[in-house]
């Protein structure tokens, strides 16, 4: 292993950089990816590793076999990535969390072509700025089979570190667009958009949702909501009726009920409303 104790080395400054400035993801088309669970999902992906980062003390057990397991797997496609002992205030200052595992990868932010008039669905990020939320939104649009999910240009960095932590691992199978402009919608799908809303709409137990056709789902940020201009592009709204003591939902639960109301009518014939046809249930991500 490489080792690294001053936080004045080059490599060092910028994995800094990529934890504490929200624009250097962007800007450096690279990320930190820390946990266990995060580097299992990645080596099960087959997702590259550019750098292996240890928290000295931390590669026993586990760690150390991971480790292993990366830099062999590595090897065999074609290169090790390096590996990097880092000390432990300097580890500590780049990792999302506080007593994390000890283990981090530095990997590189891809940049999928965008869908145009997609035939599955998809999933829009209005505005959604929380780190947890927008990682908690991606993992379940994973679980529900959205295979491309896109965010405008007000969204959290969906490539954030701490979005990934919150994501577990679900950024490695799924294409993500960032900083997609509410007019580009339209062509990106063959379908029609419904945006989901807390309030004002047809109860999502009673709307007709397509099936057969895709749709286009939009999710506003936590405060303001779906964007005038996002809601513009929706051919329907619709919301999820709570009971009176709470006004609505976080957006990640209301994404879950949403997503998955939809492959349970497409799953299960009877339950479909009035007017809606058969059609194959959205294909899972594996």
């Amino acid at each position: 292993m490489i080792a690294i104790t001053s936080e004045s080395n080059p490599s060092y400054r910028r994995w800094l950089r990529l934890a504490t400035v929200p624009r250097a993801v962007r800007e450096f088309g690279q990320t930190l990816a820390e946990g266990l669970h995060l580097a299992q999902a990645a080596g099960d992906a087959g997702f590259p590793v550019e750098a292996v980062l240890v928290r000295r003390g931390a590669a026993q057990g586990a760690v150390a076999a991971m480790v292993q397991a990366l830099l062999c797997a590595r090897a065999e496609s074609g290169g090790s990535p390096p590996c990097y002992e880092i000390a432990p205030a300097l580890y500590d200052r780049i990792a999302p969390v506080e007593r994390g595992a000890g283990l981090m990868l530095l990997v590189p932010v891809p940049r999928p072509e965008r869908p145009h008039a997609a035939e599955e669905d998809l999933l829009y990020l209005d505005g959604v700025q929380d780190p947890g939320n927008v990682g908690t939104l991606l993992r379940t649009a994973a679980a529900a089979g959205i295979r491309h999910v896109l965010a405008s240009a007000n969204t959290a960095g969906l490539w954030a570190p701490k979005v990934l932590r919150s994501g577990m691992g679900a950024h490695f199978r799924i294409a993500i667009h960032e900083h997609v402009a509410t007019h580009e919608l339209p062509a990106m799908l063959r379908g029609e958009w419904i945006a989901a809303v807390a309030h004002d709409a047809a109860p999502l137990w009673e709307a007709e949702l397509p099936v057969g056709r895709p749709v286009g789902w939009i999710l506003g940020g936590e405060g303001a909501g779906i964007t005038a201009e996002s809601l513009a592009v929706c051919a329907r709204r619709v919301c999820i009726p709570t009971s009176g003591f709470v006004e609505s939902l976080n957006v990640s639960a209301a994404a879950a009920v949403c997503l998955f109301e939809r492959r349970r009518r497409a799953a299960f014939p009877a339950s479909r409303r009035p007017g809606e046809t058969c059609g194959p249930p959205p294909t899972a991500v594996r």
